[in-house]
């Protein structure tokens, strides 16, 4: 595949202190780009941009927020444009596994909060700053959903419904299908591309720290953090990404896009529903 040169270039991952984020970040740090990592350990975060530095890259630096919370979300969003004025692309790696229901600061649903809205509101809160590189990259990495499976718009935190882990993380996923299709049609103009790299079975720490049969099942069948991010990294360093803005490459070993044709109008409502939720938290963006 034919890339970009990302010598110049400044990368943003949310979550990328471990894990498929870091590997990722850790791709393009040895190709001399600028990566600023997101996340709450400070010690994981300044160890993980030392790695950074030594792989290569050209400025790697940590900053702390928790984009758990609207709050935190609108101060990591404030610490990156503090940093980078322009994004030449943005990686949310970010996730959870909680085997028991658990909500977020603001109320919400764990993985609803974290692997959805927070990637919703930084993703609009830095836009402007992706369009200025005038090639910028927004990668979700993700699952794949069941085909067919729809949100429930009128039950978001799954409080009508039996609360499942398998839930909750399959609801969270469709909704982010849902923002990257509507974001490509709403952005249809910018330069800027929006796409999901589907993973499999992962050993994370996350994955790693689970029971331990879960564990075990993890170092049976799970594959490494650089091998899961290998679409995420084709994303941020092809020469022409195009093809993949609104789009889900579902297969990790395969650069494959698909493009996401999920109801107009079910896509637009989730898109307003989010930034009413957003907005009564304090957080706003220009119209768009």
């Amino acid at each position: 595949m034919k890339e970009r040169s990302v010598a110049e270039a400044s990368f943003v991952f949310v979550g990328g202190s471990a894990g498929i984020g870091l590997a990722a970040a850790t791709a393009v740090a040895r190709r001399g780009a600028s990566v600023l990592l997101v996340g709450r350990d400070r010690a994981r975060g300044e160890q993980a941009a030392r790695a950074l530095r030594e792989a290569g890259a050209r400025e790697a630096a940590w900053v702390q927020a928790d984009v758990s919370s609207v709050a935190g979300v609108a101060q990591a969003a404030e610490r990156i444009r503090a940093s980078r004025r322009v994004i030449h692309g943005l990686v949310h790696s970010a996730m959870t596994v909680r085997f028991r229901r658990a909500t977020t600061a603001d109320g919400f649903e764990l993985a609803f909060g974290l692997q959805y809205l927070a990637r919703y509101a930084l993703n609009r809160a830095l836009v402007g700053e992706l369009a200025a590189s005038g090639d910028g990259r927004i990668v979700h990495v993700g699952g794949r959903a069941p085909a067919g499976l729809l949100p429930d718009l009128e039950d978001l935190q799954i409080e009508r419904r039996r609360w499942s882990l398998l839930r909750a993380l399959m609801s969270s996923q469709v909704l982010g299908y849902l923002h990257v299709q509507e974001a490509a049609r709403r952005w249809h103009g910018l330069p800027v591309t929006a796409s999901i790299a589907c993973v499999g079975m992962t050993k994370t720490l996350n994955a790693m720290s689970g029971p331990w049969w879960v564990r075990a099942l993890y170092r049976l069948a799970g594959t490494t953090p650089e091998r899961s991010a290998e679409n995420v990294v084709r994303l941020l360093t092809a020469a022409d990404a195009r093809d993949a803005h609104g789009a889900v490459l579902f297969d990790p070993k395969r650069f494959t896009p698909t493009r996401l044709s999920y109801d107009a109008a079910l896509a637009r409502r989730t898109w307003e529903l989010s930034e009413g939720l957003v907005r009564e938290r304090g957080l706003s963006f220009a119209p768009g």
